[in-house]
């Protein structure tokens, strides 16, 4: 047999390790390039400085030298001395590291600096060293020193300046309103005023500081309050609104948004302090405004230490993992120092996007994939008692109203009997805790997704009157950006330049940031002994069609002009206002802020789980028919609540809109 195996020959390296030394190589000689093409630039520099020093000498000598008794040989033997102190303080002050596109403060004190100590050392060398006694006169001294500042500052501040002239004389920029005149919108204003290039021009700030009323920052004049910007668009003509108060609280930036979506402007927004991560304020800084500040609520931001409590040293399963409400209880969960996370999702790309950022964020973290469809009950069964779960996330569900509306047989299939199975193999296996998330649509359900989330709710209960696990529900409305979220529908829509389709002026909706809700969910979890159904704290509900203007502008472009707004009515199953819990349940406080406890249900559904056994048999027979049936013998408010919607449609007329449009906005049109 021939060995083909090169050998390994003293001083002879493996492939990798030359291709480390090469890259090393390459680097070091790049970094070397670098430094001396900074080198050649720093000593060009000093040259035209010491040339501008000489320049300006030779300049206060021939201006003073008319009418004086001294000559070229007075003056003349000084050069050196002067130049050579302004060589030494330039160099030392660093002058000609800097760059002279972004001339600041700093290369205005260096400069003064220079050049007061150098006409310092100078004057008094030349004044007290032998042959230069007699000639010289102080004004020579003061007016180099003037002039030598004025050439320099030309040098440093050159190119800055005739970027602001530039700037100055743009014509056809979009005129802006900057609310706020602190620290943040004077730093926008400044590189909008310096910049030629931009596209916007500010006019006017408005801050509520009496204090700053009257006066000017860059160049531009403090109009007066948030309360004036009215006035101050129509008086300067302005065309969009920045707002530009990092530390504004939710509360504060939904009464500034109100008074601008009032006028029709466009508005964008900084960051705010917490998304700030150096402290750096510029224009690329400016963005769109973020569903969540539309809101109107203060939100509650997670603390990870009370996360900790709750699932801190303990193994964690999330179903639906890959989903928008899993996969931040996924991230709340792993940052919180748990035993081990397992990640149950039946959709492959979901489930390995989830696992590889919680991998690379979290690379201590005992983390398991499983993918896996919750309807298979043997497989969850083999699952739970592998992985041994002491908390359980049940949030792997359909959740399209309309999707499910045509196809309700896979709601029940997949809500229903998935959330049975997991519920079931969590009490076998021990789990401590097992949290259904449910949703507002389970309340007096007119479609089937919230019907099936409504039985999902009630297997909970019942299990919960089993010793061992603790079953629990946590109820709350829609999360702002989630996949399918009627706001990200919205914002599609909006940046195809598409119309907004809007179901009906009147439809209110629950809304909250999906970091918020599942924060509440696991504070929810925390406190939960068995059998309650917790809401989380949503706010006021905001009307849809108000939603769909305020986007509109927020996103630069005229509700109803730029972007059309067309009515396509409520489909079917659709309500026009949803509700967080039933007329009979009554909401009390708990101790964990923004979850509330509802009143225990009275019990019209005994033997629920028998019940789901009987629809997973008509399921098995593929009896669609008899399962809506059955569905409708077990809820008989149900179908009478479906009765009443469709007969509220048809009173949804055409003249009914028109009104409606008449008092809101004239330009939105219905969607036949």
């Amino acid at each position: 047999m021939i060995d083909n195996k090169k050998p390994n020959l003293p001083g002879m390296k493996s492939g990798p390790a030359r291709v480390s030394e090469m890259s090393q190589r390459i680097l070091l000689r790049l970094s070397s390039e670098g430094k001396q093409i900074r080198l050649k630039r720093s000593l060009l520099l000093l040259a035209c400085e010491v040339g501008l020093c000489i320049c300006s000498y030779l300049l206060s000598a021939w201006i003073l030298h008319d009418g004086l008794k001294w000559n070229f040989s007075a003056w003349a033997p000084a050069l050196p001395t002067v130049i050579a102190f302004r060589l030494l303080c330039l160099y030392l002050v660093g002058l000609n590291k800097s760059s002279l596109s972004h001339g600041g403060y700093y290369e205005l004190v260096q400069i003064m600096k220079a050049a007061t100590i150098s006409s310092a050392l100078a004057f008094m060398t030349v004044q007290t060293v032998a042959g230069h006694r007699q000639g010289l006169p102080l004004a020579l001294f003061i007016l180099d020193w003037a002039l030598v500042q004025f050439f320099l500052g030309a040098l440093h501040f050159g190119k800055p300046l005739l970027r602001s002239l530039r700037a100055f004389r743009r014509k056809s920029s979009k005129r802006v309103l900057v609310v706020g005149a602190g620290d943040a919108g004077t730093s926008i204003v400044r590189g909008l005023v310096n910049d030629p290039d931009a596209d916007c021009k500010p006019v006017a700030f408005l801050d509520d500081d009496p204090e700053t009323h009257g006066s000017t920052h860059c160049g531009v004049p403090v109009f007066g309050g948030v309360c004036n910007l009215a006035e101050a668009v129509r008086v300067k003509q302005v065309n969009e609104v920045f707002i530009c108060i990092p530390s504004a609280t939710r509360a504060e930036m939904q009464r500034i948004l109100a008074i601008c979506l009032e006028s029709k402007i466009p508005v964008r927004t900084l960051p705010t302090l917490a998304e700030l991560i150096d402290g750096s304020v510029s224009q690329r800084d400016l963005r769109t405004v973020k569903l969540e500040d539309l809101l109107g609520r203060q939100e509650l931001r997670p603390q990870i230490s009370e996360v900790r409590e709750i699932v801190g040293g303990r193994t964690v399963l999330v179903t639906g993992a890959g989903g928008s409400i899993g996969s931040e209880l996924c991230r709340q969960v792993a940052a919180s120092s748990p035993e081990a996370l397992v990640l149950v999702e039946k959709s492959e790309n979901s489930l390995f996007y989830i696992h590889r950022e919680l991998k690379e964020r979290h690379p201590e973290l005992r983390i398991t994939p499983i993918l896996l469809d919750t309807t298979l009950r043997n497989v969850i069964n083999e699952t739970f008692e592998r992985e041994r779960p002491e908390i359980v996330f049940h949030a792997a569900a359909h959740k399209h109203v309309g999707l499910l509306q045509q196809n309700p047989a896979e709601a029940i299939r997949n809500n229903v009997l998935g959330t049975r199975n997991v519920a079931l193999a969590a009490w076998k296996c021990g789990a401590k805790r097992f949290v259904n998330i449910s949703t507002d649509k389970a309340v007096s359900p007119e479609n089937y997704m919230g019907l099936s989330k409504k039985l999902t709710e009630l297997c909970a209960q019942e299990l919960a009157q089993r010793n061992g696990t603790r079953f629990m529900n946590v109820r709350f409305g829609n999360v702002a950006g989630s996949t399918g979220s009627v706001l990200r529908l919205f914002w599609e829509q909006i940046q195809k330049r598409e119309p907004i389709e809007v179901t009906d002026p009147r439809a209110t909706r629950y809304f909250m940031s999906i970091k918020e809700a599942v924060y509440l969910i696991l504070r929810a979890a925390g406190q939960g002994e068995g059998g309650e159904t917790f809401v989380l704290e949503m706010g006021e509900p905001i009307n849809i069609y108000e939603l769909a203007k305020c986007m509109s502008l927020l996103a630069g472009y005229s509700p109803g002009e730029e972007v059309p707004i067309h009515f396509v009515g409520l489909r079917e199953g659709e309500k026009v206002d949803e509700q967080l819990w039933e007329e009979w349940e009554r909401p009390a406080a708990t101790a964990q802020k923004g979850v509330l406890a509802l009143t225990t249900a009275p019990n019209n559904h005994p033997d629920i789980l028998k019940k789901i056994d009987e629809m997973e048999r008509l399921l098995t027979l593929n009896d669609r028919k008899s399962l809506l049936s059955y569905l409708d013998q077990l809820f008989p408010g149900f179908g009478e609540r479906r009765v009443r919607h469709l007969g509220a449609q048809m009173e949804f007329s055409a003249l009914d809109l028109a009104i409606v449009q008449g008092d809101i906005n004239e330009s939105a049109t219905l969607q036949t």
